[in-house]
């Protein structure tokens, strides 16, 4: 089985790095909206 190249590999992680980034994000912008609730 051939192995990918170190670009392209590289270049696939990066993305799923970014799509795990911006769930992150998303859940910290949902919890601090949570938070203000809670306060008001």
């Amino acid at each position: 089985m051939p192995t990918m190249s170190n670009s392209r590999r590289r270049k696939i992680q990066a993305r799923q790095r970014k799509s795990k980034n911006e769930a992150a994000r998303l859940a910290k912008i949902a919890k601090k909206e949570r938070n203000a609730d809670q306060k008001a």
